[in-house]
């Protein structure tokens, strides 16, 4: 393992309703649902199957290490048109499901000479889906996401990049927050997208929100250099998504396919420094948040709403978030439009017997988000 690689492993900084965490690619590649079915699988472009997680008498067992540059694990060509498939449909429940074990809060850390003596380390941060969680922007299967230090010929580090969607941001190391020589990124809610500082960011068609208010995580730091793992090499596409719209996004080819693996300096340099506008220090309004009570009935946490009318901005959607910290799984946050000015929701995360907090907050067309309103869910049982 490199010294620099382990010296410097960003802490990451969760939005307290984001839903996704760093995890191994694993959770893609072995994912097996409940009692056996749905598993996840690897097709060709045409639907064919060439693995499933569950394996079987005539189909072999997917897995990461099955995953490979040229050949399959069981001999079988690689084509770069093929591509892993998430099944079951429910992603937030199916990311709570594997965020365990070996799999959970890991970092890969790719090492690269610069041209000045010094080094570029890079930090490959996989999550199950991308999902802004309001209005149906950017969703796709897989999410693939970076953050780079840059070191001098001094063992120093100098400067920073922060992968955001198809583009980047950069600062001097001295800007960076930090817990000793541990940069701290904050992820965006829902994209995954990395950023120096807590906030609202302008990003494509709605803006980012990263308030920093989550789980807070040195993850695992997996390196993979020169002899790198055969999946880091795979052509394929890390999810069954493809983009119909502006709104929507192929999923993502892995590390050693985008241009940034090999190209560190170039990313760097192409990316805006962080005093630029897309910082967007000036908010507009956000839409008001709403009133909320919340009570269990059976496993399910039911939460009633109300504005005030008329609110303005109008709020377009509900994000209604379940969390219990003490259970070390990611927050489950999911969308509802507001189709009246009040009204009830059943959260589709089954409740175990643990106290748990609500957190709802708004949303209005153009993606700008209230601050959530906060309430306890208390445990059930005679120890009430």
């Amino acid at each position: 393992m490199s010294e620099l690689l382990d010296r410097h492993i960003p802490i990451l900084r969760y939005d307290s309703q984001g839903s996704f965490a760093a995890d191994s690619p694993a959770i893609m590649t072995n994912r097996i649902g409940p009692g056996g079915d749905p598993a996840n699988l690897l097709k060709r472009a045409d639907g064919t199957v060439l693995a499933s997680a569950a394996g079987g008498r005539h189909r072999p067992r997917l897995k990461l290490g099955f995953l490979g540059p040229r050949r399959y694990g069981d001999d079988s060509r690689v084509a770069r048109s093929d591509h892993l498939d998430a099944v079951g449909g429910d992603y937030v429940l199916q990311a709570r499901e594997m965020h365990r074990g070996e799999f959970a809060d890991r970092v890969y850390g790719h090492e690269i000479g610069a041209d000045d003596g010094g080094a570029w380390l890079q930090y490959w941060l996989f999550y199950l889906y991308n999902d802004k969680a309001f209005l149906g922007f950017g969703l796709h299967e897989g999410d693939w996401e970076m953050a780079q230090v840059r070191i001098g010929p001094d063992g120093e580090p100098r400067e920073m990049t922060f992968a955001q969607h198809n583009h980047g941001q950069r600062c001097d190391w001295d800007a960076v927050e930090k817990h000793g020589e541990q940069p701290i990124v904050y992820v965006a809610r829902g994209s995954q997208a990395s950023y120096p500082f807590a906030g609202r960011h302008d990003a494509p068609i709605v803006p980012d929100h990263a308030d920093g208010r989550g789980a807070e995580v040195s993850p695992t730091l997996e390196p993979v250099g020169d002899e790198a793992p055969g999946w880091v090499g795979w052509p394929g596409r890390w999810g069954s998504s493809r983009a119909r719209n502006v709104a929507e996004s192929n999923s993502p080819r892995g590390p050693a396919h985008q241009d940034k693996w090999s190209h560190p300096t170039t990313f760097h340099e192409e990316s805006d420094p962080v005093e630029a506008r897309r910082l967007a220090a000036e908010a507009p309004p956000t839409p008001p948040a709403p009133a909320i009570e919340v009570r269990r009935e059976g496993d399910r946490a039911v939460i009633a709403y109300r504005f005030e009318a008329p609110a303005r901005p109008a709020p377009a959607q509900l994000l209604l978030t379940l969390d219990s910290p003490g259970d070390g799984l990611p927050p489950a946050t999911y969308a509802k439009p507001v189709d009246d000015p009040a009204g009830e929701y059943e959260h589709p995360l089954p409740l175990e017997d643990r106290p748990y907090e609500v957190r709802v907050s708004a949303a209005d067309e153009r993606g700008e988000v209230s601050e959530p309103v906060v309430l306890p869910l208390q445990a059930s049982g005679p120890h009430l």
